[in-house]
């Protein structure tokens, strides 16, 4: 395995590790009554409880400056769109500019004329060479863009309780295309 495989297995390993991390945390703080102190992931948080406060907020408790809020809900969202977008590229080789063209009128099906088995397939548009490429969506591959298929279009079962409700949706009032609203995962995403 050469030092670029080796690289692109800690990248994917480290995201899923960040987004996984991030949910527990937005987990422990639903589950913790307001006021509540709890240990999450061997960090002690106490729950936000001002009149309003938003679900995933939480105020840090022993050794962290009182007052200081982390928006779990936000770090969830950042973390999981930073797990798609490595994911994304590293199971298509495709790049940052065509991840962001992609949609759900880029999968496509195709029925095998031999067999007749549908086999799903993903368009990516033209880029730097012109030609659309089309590939074979792996099971992994697969996998992933079901995930964010279901956070685009179902996002109440893991809502950014700390985000705004326009977040969901741009100012025009629709839902923003799940990836191109994305950029890195270093970028501040919509949900």
């Amino acid at each position: 395995m050469g030092a670029a495989a080796r690289h692109a297995q800690s990248t994917a390993r480290a995201a899923a590790e960040l987004r996984d991390a991030a949910q527990a945390r937005v987990d422990a703080v639903r589950a913790a009554e307001p006021g509540a102190v709890f240990t999450v992931l061997g960090e002690r948080r106490m729950r936000a409880h001002t009149p309003g406060s938003h679900q995933g907020t939480a105020v840090g408790a022993d050794g962290r400056p009182a007052g200081i809020r982390r928006q779990f809900g936000q770090l969830t969202h950042r973390a999981f769109w930073g797990w798609a977008a490595v994911e994304f590229l590293s199971h298509t080789g495709a790049r940052i500019e065509e991840m962001l063209e992609a949609g759900h009128h880029s999968l496509v099906q195709y029925r095998l004329p031999t067999t007749g088995e549908i086999v799903p397939l993903l368009q990516i548009a033209p880029s730097k060479t012109d030609q659309e490429r089309v590939l074979l969506v792996s099971p992994e591959l697969a996998d992933v863009l079901a995930t964010i298929i279901r956070r685009v279009h179902d996002p109440a079962p893991a809502p950014s309780p700390s985000s705004p409700p326009t977040t969901t949706r741009n100012a025009a009032g629709t839902r923003p295309h799940p990836c191109s609203s994305h950029g890195t995962a270093a970028a501040s995403p919509p949900e």
